[in-house]
């Protein structure tokens, strides 16, 4: 049946200038039958009928594809040996061969339509699991920050739209955060401790975020329009709506907005590019703009990240947590570490203080305290749900501080993490660097912990292109470090992140890395 929903998917990707092709190759793909595909782009009049003869062709075409794909691979690998052995030589070669050959067929996590409109990750994802949601005639929501909409979806099909009327501020400490959630519990009317507010018609679907109605004081007054705590707020009529559609379970899937169009593009130089002599276990350099690897070995990997966890940590904590309040330390949050921030037995941290140590020194107590809040078992169930949401299918999180070496992940999953942060939460790279906040709207920051002369162990501090950094070491993992960077390119500015896992030195692996990228790519 050519339904409303596959109909409308068929308009936006025509729309956004994919073809025809691509989009049939799409819903089949998604599960989507022959007939109702072509029955859709018939009452859609985007085709006639004499056009449905080159879509029954399309899978023999795909069939073709797929075979000289396979071919393409074989050579791919042979030559990939060889580079690694000797040299590539990048003249006259086109930059996509070269990202190819630089990448040995790693994914890029971007594509594109075919305007050359960029389609980000987390939209990708988006696409992928509402199709599936689809297929399946979920009962869903779809909240897309980008058009400020929600969209209820009753057995796969959309019912109703709802506009959103705030949401949390992009690149702010409260952002509303992106992916595939749903709905943990709602209240009728749901009291917010963090602004002290009423929300009526509550639906929480992570931490500290919910779809609400319009919050009000004690005393009936409505919040001011410009406030937000990150929830994504409509009517109070419309969160009515919404609240009895869902259920404890129902799949809630948020989207919001990458794109920037100042990026430059790092293009490859016409010269001999000799392959970096680093000794780590894997490595990985990625654009975190596009999401594409410029240069990886076993990049798909598990190993252990030690401290790396701790990004992982910061983001959790900051999503699930309201920070603005004084944690107490108890004894069973200092339990067999030491290190050289050493909070007092019985005294109060502001959250958001022992962020500070946390990623300046990769301190052990200050992600203990955090994840003790809520609970050990609780906080790393957390960290493995947020994981999953990005995406992050080969990483396991076993505690909040790293030391176990049952923390793993891979240098590919770690980029998507960083690129998260990068794009959701930029200031946890700040707080890593030592930036000091004064505040964060009403709460103040250095209050509990002596932040200013907090001892940072983390590399290139100072540098001035530095965006982010973080390392880590135990005996059995050997060293990681990931730095992220912004380079400069004639067309614009370009965040690129470099991660070191399993390194004997990883401070001179990522200076060779990072090298290796200035050397061989056009960058001012």
């Amino acid at each position: 049946m050519a339904t409303e929903e596959l109909k409308k998917y068929i308009q936006d990707s025509f729309a956004s200038g994919r073809t025809i092709e691509d989009i049939y190759k799409a819903l089949l793909d998604n599960g989507w039958q022959e007939v109702d595909i072509r029955k859709a782009f018939q009452d859609l009049g985007i085709i006639k009928d004499c056009q449905n003869q080159s879509l029954n062709k399309t899978k023999t075409k795909r069939l073709f594809i797929y075979s000289v794909f396979i071919c393409v691979i074989i050579l791919l690998s042979g030559a990939t040996f060889y580079l690694w052995r000797d040299r590539l030589d990048l003249s006259n070669i086109n930059e996509q061969k070269v990202r190819e050959f630089y990448t040995q067929l790693s994914q890029s996590q971007i594509s594109f339509t075919d305007t050359g409109e960029m389609v980000f990750p987390d939209e990708q994802k988006f696409i992928t699991q509402k199709m599936g949601y689809i297929q399946n005639k979920n009962n869903f929501i779809e909240a897309n920050l980008r058009t400020m909409e929600i969209t209820l979806y009753e057995n796969g099909v959309a019912d109703k739209v709802i506009k959103i009327l705030t949401k949390g501020k992009e690149r702010s400490w409260w952002e509303t955060p992106t992916g595939n959630y749903k709905v943990l519990g709602k209240s009728v009317n749901a009291f917010s401790s963090i602004g002290n507010v009423w929300m009526p018609y509550s639906i929480q679907f992570y931490g500290n975020y919910f779809i609400h109605g319009w919050p009000y004081y004690d005393d009936g007054t409505p919040v001011a329009q410009n406030y937000s705590g990150g929830c994504i707020r409509l009517s109070t009529e419309d969160a009515k709506v919404v609240f009895n559609f869902v259920k404890t379970g129902t799949p809630i899937l948020v989207l919001e907005n990458n794109k920037n169009d100042n990026f430059g593009i790092l293009n490859p130089k016409a010269t001999n590019a000799v392959l970096p002599n680093v000794n780590a276990k894997a490595f990985l350099i990625a654009d975190l703009s596009s999401g594409e690897v410029l240069l990886e070995k076993k990049a798909e990997e598990k190993l252990p990240i030690t401290s790396l966890t701790k990004l992982m940590t910061g983001v959790v904590a900051h999503e699930i947590i309201y920070l603005g309040r004084s944690i107490k330390v108890t004894s069973s949050m200092l339990a067999n570490v030491s290190e050289t921030f050493q909070p007092i037995l019985g005294e109060r941290y502001v959250g958001l203080d022992l962020l500070y140590p946390l990623l300046m020194q990769s301190s052990n107590e200050s992600a203990q305290i955090l994840s003790g809040f809520l609970g050990d078992d609780v906080f790393v169930k957390n960290m493995n749900i947020k994981a999953t949401s990005l995406q992050m299918m080969d990483t396991q999180f076993s505690d909040a501080s790293g030391v176990s070496d049952q923390n793993i992940s891979t240098a590919y999953d770690i980029s998507k993490l960083l690129q998260y942060i990068y794009y959701k939460r930029p200031f946890l790279f700040d707080i890593g660097k030592g930036v000091a906040f004064d505040n964060v709207g009403f709460i103040k920051i250095g209050e509990t912990i002596d932040i200013p002369n907090l001892k940072n162990v983390n590399e290139y501090i100072g540098s001035p292109d530095l965006i982010g950094v973080k390392n880590g070491e135990t005996s059995a993992a050997e060293q990681t470090l990931i730095s992220v960077w912004n380079i400069h390119t004639n067309q614009g500015d370009v965040p690129v992140a470099v991660i070191v896992l399993g390194s004997e030195n990883r401070k001179n692996d990522s200076d060779i890395l990072l090298k290796w990228l200035k050397d061989n790519f056009s960058v001012i």
